[in-house]
């Protein structure tokens, strides 16, 4: 997740996905080698001794968005894009339109904005349930920038007509939210959200319940990043198991997205750290937003979605700072598929022998 937008140049268009011209360099796999097409065909079967990267990177899609999700409505491919509107202006400060902020709908395959759910909201997902998508995201208030209390959520069967936003989340008094992730788990409905509370590190997840998508209820000790930095999250649950994509701080200003997963939310087993699950190439320009010289240090915000046989995943690059740089990667296979692929040789440990993260 960025902290520090600003902008120098006019905003930028997002390509579509089914452009000829949205990729910036032919596919490479995210450790920078050939895809290895016997690896794509036995992915459910990946060995530990020769364990590669499952992913496919695509390339940089021309854009400073910086969290977006993708998701497929009525067998369309859609991304909610959270759209800072100071990346149009260029005397404009960080924060200093947040009002204009815009949590929009594009469909990749016509390359046009939909509609635009909310006004003065950012870090926003989108979220389908029978028939319905609904959008969660924070209200920036008419305060400073980042100083988020209040979740709303607003829902639509057709991505054109929108219900009024209501309030499903506060905050408590001493705490701020940032990034906010919905999945459908165990009967109920799994909601993450990041929180400065100063009970733990700055954007330590919390975990709530819901049975209608309205009312949350904190779950008890379901916390993730109590011991360590995180951030830019996604939740996701397949097959039993809920798993959450994070931010990892290296140090020296980098950062990578990793994975962990747990069956009860509050105990966590991470991935080998030898195995991110996307990073950055520190060789790559960034976005044009950004000085010539600045090379890229970051793969945050990594969200997901299954379409047409393949995980894409949405990511963004740059250095954390003024503007961000959305690129694509793929997989062929399912998002289980995929999370499973980063634990290979790696069981389900039993939650009483797990270590609180």
């Amino acid at each position: 997740m960025q902290r520090i937008l600003q902008v120098v140049t006019p905003a930028i268009i997002l390509l579509g996905i089914a452009s000829t011209a949205w990729c910036q360099a032919p596919a490479k796999s995210l450790g920078d080698n050939e895809p290895n097409s016997k690896r794509n065909q036995e992915a459910d079967k990946p060995s530990a001794a020769v364990w590669k990267h499952p992913l496919t990177k695509k390339g940089k899609l021309h854009s400073p968005l910086v969290e977006v999700t993708p998701f497929v409505f009525k067998d369309r491919l859609y991304l909610l894009e959270n759209w800072q509107k100071q990346w149009e202006f260029a005397d404009s400060s960080d924060g200093g339109r947040t009002q204009e902020d815009e949590i929009r709908i594009r469909s990749v395959i016509s390359d046009r904005i939909v509609s635009t759910p909310l006004l003065g909201h950012g870090l926003g997902m989108a979220f389908v349930w029978e028939d319905r998508v609904y959008v969660f995201a924070g209200n920036w208030g008419k305060e400073e920038k980042w100083n988020i209390t209040k979740i709303e959520m607003t829902s639509s069967a057709d991505l054109i007509h929108w219900t009024e936003p209501v309030v499903v989340l506060k905050a408590e008094p001493q705490e701020k939210f940032f990034n906010v992730s919905v999945c459908r788990g165990k009967d109920v409905f799994t909601l993450l959200v990041e929180t400065n509370d100063p009970a733990w590190p700055t954007f330590t997840f919390k975990y709530f319940s819901s049975k209608d998508l309205k009312e949350w209820t904190r779950i008890p000790d379901a916390l993730y990043g109590r011991k360590k930095y995180v951030g830019g999250p996604a939740l996701y649950f397949e097959d039993g198991i809920y798993y959450t994509l994070y931010l990892q701080s290296l140090g020296g200003g980098r950062y990578e997205t990793r994975i962990t997963r747990s069956t009860d939310l509050v105990h966590w087993q991470d991935a080998p750290k030898d195995r991110p699950f996307v990073t950055f190439n520190p060789k790559n320009k960034v976005h044009s937003l950004r000085p010539e010289n600045i090379r890229e240090v970051n793969a945050s915000d990594a969200e997901v979605c299954h379409w047409k046989g393949k995980t894409l995943v949405y990511f963004t690059g740059g250095d954390q700072h003024f503007a961000g740089d959305l690129q694509l990667a793929e997989f062929k296979g399912s998002p289980a598929e995929l999370f499973k692929y980063f634990y290979v040789d790696s069981p389900v440990v039993a939650p009483e022998v797990q270590k609180g993260r």
